[in-house]
């Protein structure tokens, strides 16, 4: 009797957590299997994962995105647009399924995939708003200093990491939010409207 209940009781506690959608709130490894300690990628902030399974202190979690042919060690937020939500070292050997493949005006293949991997079951929240705000909190406390802030809707997507780039040193913007930045202004910029 008491096996049968521990047996449902664990049973209820994993499938409570399948499928849980959360965002990455810093920086994040990556690692192959439950029990490597080897970091074979990165995951940035504000990336949206999908929680598949916990494993004492690692989870198991999916992350869609798109991958630029030739480009085999990076994923992006969108097609065509440099947002990265996670780079991959070259000797990884994660799982990655192709969705679909489409080929845009120059004639470049980018393809919709889904990445199956571990990370620590650590820096998480289910609320995307609250990472948006403190990171439009920073930049608008720090990057109006010397001179009026720009509009987020300034620049494209593209422009945005060498902009903030060649003025985030001036600033008590802290290193481990330089990234939640960095996706906020990107995730905003002024090509994003309807992504």
């Amino acid at each position: 009797m008491r096996k049968k209940l521990f047996l449902m009781v664990l049973f209820f506690s994993v499938s409570l957590f399948a499928s849980e959608t959360m965002y990455t709130s810093s920086v994040k490894n990556l690692y192959e299997n439950s029990t490597s300690s080897s970091v074979k990628g990165r995951l940035l902030p504000t990336s949206k994962i999908t929680i598949l399974e916990r494993n004492n202190d690692k989870i198991k979690i999916e992350v869609q995105g798109y991958m630029k042919e030739g480009v085999p060690n990076a994923i992006y937020f969108v097609k065509e647009k440099r947002i990265l939500v996670a780079g991959l070292s070259k000797s990884a050997n994660f799982d990655i399924k192709i969705l679909s493949t489409k080929k845009n005006l120059s004639g470049v293949n980018w393809s919709k995939v889904t990445l199956t991997a571990y990370t620590k079951d650590n820096n998480l929240t289910k609320d995307l708003d609250s990472l948006y705000s403190k990171a439009q909190q920073l930049f608008k406390n720090n990057c109006a200093i010397c001179h009026p802030a720009h509009p987020v809707g300034e620049f494209t997507a593209n422009q945005w990491p060498s902009m903030f780039k060649a003025m985030v040193n001036r600033t008590a913007i802290p290193k481990m939010d330089r990234y939640l930045v960095t996706q906020y202004l990107q995730k905003h910029a002024k090509d994003m409207k309807g992504e």
